[in-house]
């Protein structure tokens, strides 16, 4: 089989199951190329994947191309890839990344090999928020770039990163109660929280990039 759905809610997880079964076929890194889509995947997205998929390979007798999918494909984009799942060029692997592979339809993830990473996020985002609780305390030490990497790995999962939020809030909302006699301290975790709820209603309902909604953040905490 040709065409691969990987499923890992941490995004980059996916991405190296892809890249290690690339290496496992000793394709050229001339001839992999990686499609990221921040948005649904739309009829437009799925005909500039087709253009891509159909070139050549560059080097060798294979090429690759990985499809980064952040949010779901439209029903109207999956029945459009259907035919080129049924007839991919024989020098095209194909891997579709994705943090849910239910998100598909049944005639997609028929043609397709199905490899499941699992639900494991990139940061803990369990009941336990001492980790949240950590991330408040040295929020004033971080340093501009420490900040930028921090967004850019919670980035790799929307779902995850909302979490990640939520749980921060909570916390953030603990050490506020814990604080209340210190009411410089309380007002400085209210403005806080404050700007990190407005974060979340961002991401769970626009199309707002992710990670750069959470530098922005994160710079301005």
């Amino acid at each position: 089989m040709q065409t691969f759905i990987i499923s890992s809610r941490n995004l980059e997880k996916g991405t190296g199951e892809a890249q290690s079964l690339i290496d496992q076929h000793k394709i050229d890194k001339f001839d992999i190329e990686i499609l990221e889509f921040e948005k649904a995947l739309g009829i437009d997205e799925v005909r500039n994947i087709q253009k891509r998929i159909f070139l050549k390979p560059f080097r060798g007798e294979k090429k690759a191309v990985i499809v980064i999918i952040r949010e779901s494909a439209t029903t109207e984009a999956q029945n459009s890839m259907l035919k080129l799942l049924e007839e991919p060029p024989p020098s095209t692997l194909i891997f579709l990344i994705t943090d849910n592979y239910q998100s598909f339809l049944p005639t997609i993830l028929s043609r397709c090999k199905l490899i499941d990473l699992g639900t494991e996020f990139l940061f803990s985002i369990g009941s336990d928020t001492g980790e949240h609780s950590d991330f408040l305390k040295n929020l004033r030490m971080l340093k501009i770039g420490e900040r930028l990497k921090l967004a850019q790995d919670i980035s790799s999962d929307k779902r995850g990163a909302i979490k990640w939020l939520e749980q921060t809030i909570l916390a953030a909302r603990k050490e506020m109660i814990r604080n209340l006699e210190d009411k410089q301290e309380a007002l400085k975790l209210r403005k806080l929280i404050h700007k990190m709820e407005l974060t979340h209603y961002d991401l769970k309902t626009t199309n707002v990039n992710t990670r750069l909604a959470l530098e922005n953040l994160f710079l301005n905490l």
